[in-house]
């Protein structure tokens, strides 16, 4: 991700207090990045629905089911699989 789209998308959760950005003092050129209070309260609730959204998920599709989509989809988010396609194809 470049510095511009970056920038992009941390400014909404600077401008929220869910992180806060500091100057690194090892290198005054960068930021870093932390979580606030706040941040972590906002992540450990998305924790906590995400979990919920997950049981429920499996709960309807199955878990054999559930299981076998998230291999899938690990493979395909896999960079062997986008790999695959950069290849050129045999004639």
């Amino acid at each position: 991700m470049d510095r511009g789209a970056l920038a992009h998308n941390v400014k909404p959760l600077e401008r929220d207090g869910l992180i806060e950005m500091v100057t690194d003092p090892a290198d005054r050129r960068n930021r870093l990045i932390a979580l606030t209070r706040a941040g972590r309260k906002k992540l450990l609730e998305s924790e906590r629905s995400w979990a919920r959204a997950q049981k429920r998920f499996e709960a309807s599709f199955g878990a054999k089911e559930s299981a076998a989509l998230r291999r899938v989809l690990a493979l395909i988010a896999s960079d062997g699989f986008l790999e695959t396609f950069q290849r050129p194809m045999a004639s």
